[in-house]
């Protein structure tokens, strides 16, 4: 197990396609604060409404003597762009693009049958795969809530970016990164039952983007009953994060529900993985 795991390290330190996926990412964090900065300038008059393809609806002023709106980059701050990165499922679909990548390509390249020819048992070459992913989306993620922290900076002032309440991003982030590391997992299977690169990237982007819009019409379905299905779905916990104040109820919840998705999905990888013929 050890010599497999250490050959997948190398093979992420190797890999470039984790840079690509921080560069885009930072031009997506630049481009929010920019669509910030350009709302704002348009509520102080200083750019004509629709400028950039921004279209402001009229706010009230924030006093009765007519000033100026507050600014819609304080109210939004660091913590609301890393809401936007990370529940708006633009970390997800580059993470997906990067597992699926990752993944496939040892079955396309023929690694995967080598190493089942050499002996390796099957599950442990699952395991060390989705270990290692998953590691991948972890070191990706913390890249991106570092990036859109840091890029806080030159577009906030800095009594501004101080008085970010730090405690709840560190939760908002670490919470994400829980759930990254199951999306990582469900990514992984995905790949692993498609192996054809075009498909386990439109699989994984499909489950991303649309397994919520299920859950909401068996949370209609099932009405009636205390819990709704959503709250024990991994993607629906990532959207519905609390930014702030973040109840221990949701932090016990989300704990439980990704051990459950992990184990779920590890086990259902396993099983496929060592019934499936490797070519």
């Amino acid at each position: 197990m050890s010599n497999l795991l250490n050959a997948e390290f190398y093979k992420l330190r190797k890999s470039r396609g984790i840079y690509i996926g921080v560069l885009a990412s930072a031009a997506l964090v630049l481009m929010i604060y920019g669509s910030l900065v350009m709302v704002d300038k348009i509520n102080q008059g200083v750019l004509e409404n629709g400028t950039g393809g921004i279209v402001v609806s009229p706010v009230a002023s924030s006093a009765e003597d007519g000033s100026a709106p507050e600014s819609m980059l304080k109210q939004v701050g660091v913590i609301g762009v890393l809401q936007q990165m990370f529940g708006g499922h633009f970390v997800g679909i580059i993470a997906a693009i990067l597992v699926s990548i990752f993944v496939i390509r040892e079955f396309s390249s023929g690694m995967i049958k080598n190493l089942v020819g050499k002996g390796y048992p099957r599950p442990a070459i699952f395991l060390a795969k989705m270990i290692s992913a998953i590691v991948l989306v972890l070191v990706f993620e913390v890249a991106v809530a570092a990036v859109s922290i840091l890029l806080g900076i030159p577009f906030l002032r800095w009594e501004e970016f101080s008085a970010t309440p730090w405690e709840d991003v560190a939760v908002y982030v670490g919470l994400q990164l829980l759930f990254g590391a199951v999306i990582a997992a469900i990514f992984v299977l995905a790949g692993e039952l498609t192996r054809n690169l075009a498909a386990g990237i439109s699989v994984s982007i499909g489950v991303l983007l649309f397994s919520t819009t299920l859950t909401a019409g068996l949370d209609l379905i099932f009405h009636g009953i205390a819990r709704k299905p959503s709250e024990y779905w991994v993607l629906d916990l990532v959207s519905v994060c609390p930014l702030t104040d973040v109840p221990s109820e949701f932090i016990q919840r989300s704990v439980l529900v990704s051990a459950a998705w992990f184990v779920i999905t590890l086990a259902l990888g396993i099983l496929h993985f060592r019934k499936a013929d490797v070519k």
